[in-house]
């Protein structure tokens, strides 16, 4: 019974699976010779809700014309009634002053089991169902569109309008559905995107049918081949989208999420960032011979995963970076050759080490600023080239250079929306940490890449067609899918990037495009000058825009306050900067003309100096007072302990996951560190007793107390963190938070179905299910673990952002051990 992933099947599920829980708690008590009170009622209630769901199966069964669902349905229908049948034959034997013989009382949790196995199965035959019906319309529209390319007349368009509406109307819905209805929010989430994307994709496909159409039936047929071009894209990009359905509807989890190329540019990224920590803690603190080699061969390999990370970023800021990884990698040669002669322990061989290390961390600090240089630059004006594509396009047919116009301008827009979308993969795999997002960031380029490519073709054809009215209307709707795409793709990235470091650097970028814009105007230059003064005044109001966004993020009225007196004054200062550019121009080497600007430009500066300032919080929430030396516990490592070995216990790993995490703060005054260390203690005895080991557990009875224990304090924990996240003022943080706790509820749930599961087949002697029942607590617990890991993290984040006249009502104080200096940093980083 793999763990259920959709709400209807959890609102069924679980009420049985705790009736069950019941009886098993039944059967344990009545083997330590306690007497059964009223086990008629359990039974009545566990039967009642079975035969409920029996007659429900029957019906689907009798009205569906999915072949498989009516074949399977009936043998999950008749596992559930033979167990309800052994459930009540055991029960007998319970009763008081009954005779009945031990294989009778067995019964119990024979039944017990058959009955969870087989409402499960006939729930997941059921939804495996939908899931086929959703599959059958993807396959039939994908079927239908292949008609599309012999499309030649406006009837024929209107009669392929006309039968993929339904079908499609039909996806939207059933699709929407199954979203509404998954538990798994990013699940959810990567189904609406894509059935919008659908949606979108439909009306652009009979658009550029329309304009094929139109331009067919011209006589000269010019643009033909680009019409044509642009309605293929269009239907491969809608059959692409119905194929992303699919496979995002056959996933049942998020784990399942296959990101391919992402995911493993993701991990190549977490990856060297670490190891780049890593070698410089390596080398700092290696003192023998053999320790330093280690770490060598470990730098080794960063240099080369680094090198990698770099051949990705765009080609025009490459060499710098190479040259910073280069000259580590000749430190390094130097190192190991002092090693090799035996001079690896001296005085020059300890500073090259610690020269090493300080240019690893340039490296790693060069990377991250050059990608966000690339943010500012290549998303400052993303509408500019496409308006100058349309012009070129509709420009008169008498114009004689309309030709060339349009080729430059449809290369300039080309060339920016190149920039744009590589941009945006260099930040899904460096400065991006959610999978998630950098997953909507690439699938957000890669569509701009392709709406790009579909905008090109229909310029191409209102060039050759002005007169076509189908053609201008086609320009203008990929014109907005394109815009549109573009502007939710900048959003992405402003959300997912450091706000402080895109003012950091957009500030150094104005400075540098000002300095050299007073240097051309002095020299007489006034092209060079004019193109500076544009581009940074292009920044400027990109960092207006930006800082907007995160006062609109904000609930802290002063942080607010603050932001809006910067930006205004930035704001206000861009067009007197622009004005006296234009009088250099116009009166080149006037000394009155340059004074002005250079003031001009020294304001614009200023302001944005100002912006970046107040993008810092001006007050942050002081953090709680150090306690007094005597005033603190003694904690010792030994009570976090080794790791276990994942593959070997990977319950048990988890537990010591979280337990690593919480032992990072104080348990005083924050009950929610207290509650997570106690859920990770009472998730590895549960982990010990599954796996025959020595623990507190010893009943099947205890097990699943458990779970419902772990279950309720799950609930204190979105309870406390919930606190935090109604005060903070951060808005981006506190849905993040939200985002987090939306999932523990759920999981919680889950697990006392699943420890159900497991305690109904531990002694089964059905080896087979035992083990399918160990692999669904595993994941479950993983789950749990690793969320209320996320939990801690996120409400520490968001605590910053609570205001101190708050901080009290949220009764959580943050207190890191490290800086008690009773831990050591390697062991809690």
């Amino acid at each position: 019974m793999p763990v259920f992933h959709t709400k209807t099947i959890e609102s069924i599920l679980d009420p049985v699976a705790q009736q069950v829980s019941q009886l098993i708690i039944l059967y344990e008590d009545a083997q330590r010779g306690l007497e059964i009170q009223n086990i008629g009622l359990h039974l009545k209630e566990v039967t009642a809700a079975v035969e409920n769901l029996l007659q429900v199966g029957q019906n689907l069964s009798a009205t569906s014309k999915d072949e498989i669902l009516k074949k399977e349905l009936p043998s999950a229908g008749d596992k559930i009634e033979q167990s309800c049948t052994l459930v009540n034959q055991a029960a007998r034997a319970f009763e008081p002053g009954s005779q009945g013989n031990i294989e009778d009382k067995h019964l119990m949790l024979d039944g017990a089991r058959g009955i969870l196995s087989g409402v499960s199965t006939l729930l997941l035959v059921w939804d495996e169902s939908e899931i086929r019906k959703v599959l059958g319309i993807c396959a039939r529209i994908i079927e239908y569109l292949s008609v599309v390319e012999q499309v030649e007349t406006y009837e024929e368009v209107a009669t392929v309008s006309s039968n993929l509406q339904p079908g499609m109307n039909s996806l939207v819905n059933h699709v929407r559905a199954r979203a509404d209805d998954l538990i798994e929010k990013n699940l959810e989430d990567m189904l609406n995107s894509e059935v919008r994307n659908t949606e979108k994709y439909h009306s652009v496909l009979i658009s550029s049918m329309q304009m094929y159409v139109s331009v067919r039936s011209s006589p000269k047929l010019e643009g033909l081949l680009d019409a044509q071009r642009g309605r293929n894209c269009t239907q491969g990009m809608l059959v692409g989208s119905i194929q992303e359905i699919k496979r995002i509807i056959l996933l049942t989890s998020n784990s399942q999420v296959d990101l391919d190329e992402l995911s493993r540019i993701k991990r190549q990224v977490q990856t060297v960032f670490s190891c780049i920590a890593d070698s410089m803690n390596a080398l700092t603190s290696s003192v023998s011979g053999v320790r330093t080699l280690e770490a060598i061969s470990s730098l080794n390999k960063t240099l080369t995963e680094g090198r990698s990370l770099i051949e990705r970023l765009p080609s025009s800021v490459r060499p710098p970076l190479l040259e910073k990884l280069d000259e580590i990698a000749m430190l390094t040669q130097e190192l190991e050759l002092m090693q090799t002669n035996g001079k690896g322990e001296t005085k020059e061989a300890q500073q090259l080490k610690e020269a090493i290390a300080v240019k690893l961390s340039e490296l790693e600090k060069a990377i991250q600023e050059t990608v966000m240089r690339e943010v500012v630059e290549n998303f400052q004006d993303t509408a500019s080239c496409l308006k100058a594509l349309t012009l070129a396009s509709e420009s008169a047919s008498t114009d004689p250079k309309r030709q060339e116009r349009w080729e430059r301008t449809r290369e300039l827009f080309e060339r920016q929306a190149g920039k744009i979308s590589s941009t945006a993969e260099a930040v899904s795999y460096s400065l991006c940490t959610d999978p998630k997002t950098a997953w909507e960031i690439q699938r957000s380029a890669n569509k701009l890449s392709n709406l790009t490519q579909q905008t090109v073709h229909a310029a191409k054809v209102l060039l050759m067609n002005p007169d076509k009215k189908q053609a201008k209307e086609h320009l203008d709707m990929l014109k907005s899918e394109w815009q549109s795409e573009a502007t939710h793709l900048t959003s992405l990235i402003d959300s997912n990037t450091d706000s402080i470091a895109f003012a950091e650097a957009s500030e150094k970028i104005i400075a540098d495009k000002l300095t050299e814009a007073e240097k051309a105007f002095k020299s007489g230059n006034i092209e060079l000058g004019a193109s500076r003064v544009t581009e940074a005044s292009k920044t400027a109001i990109r960092l207006v825009n930006r800082a907007k966004g995160e006062e609109e993020n904000s609930s802290d009225p002063i942080f607010k306050q603050n932001l809006q007196l910067a930006n205004q004054e930035l704001e206000s200062k861009i067009g007197p900067l622009v004005i006296s550019a234009k009088g250099c121009a116009q009166k080149p080497g006037n000394e009155l003309a340059l004074n002005q600007f250079s003031k001009a430009a020294d304001a614009v500066r200023k302001a944005s100096s100002n912006v970046r300032n107040a993008m810092t919080p001006v007050k942050l929430p002081p953090r709680p007072p150090l306690p007094k030396a005597d005033q603190m516990p003694e904690m010792i490592p030994e009570e976090i302990g080794e790791a276990p070995v994942r593959e070997e216990n990977p319950i048990g790993y988890a537990a010591h996951q979280l337990t690593r995490e919480a032992f990072r703060w104080e348990e005083r005054e924050n009950q929610l560190v207290s509650v997570a260390r106690e859920m990770a203690r009472m998730m590895k005895s549960m982990g010990k007793y599954t796996r025959g080991e020595g623990s507190e557990l010893q009943s099947k009875k205890e097990l699943i107390n458990t779970s419902r224990q772990l279950a309720k304090l799950s609930n204190q924990v979105v309870s406390l963190a919930d606190k935090v996240a109604k005060h903070c003022t951060d808005k981006r943080m506190r849905k993040n938070l939200e985002d987090v706790l939306s999932k523990i509820p759920t999981i919680a749930t889950q697990l006392k179905i699943v420890a159900a599961v497991k305690a109904a087949s531990i002694s089964s002697g059905d080896s087979e299910r035992d083990q399918e029942a160990s692999e669904m607590l595993t994941i479950n617990a993983e789950n749990l673990m690793e969320s209320i890991v996320e939990v801690i993290r996120a409400t520490e984040s968001a605590s910053i952002r609570v205001p101190a006249d708050k901080a009290e009502l949220c009764g959580l104080r943050w207190v890191n051990r490290d800086r008690k200096g009773q831990t050591s940093k390697a062991l809690i980083n």
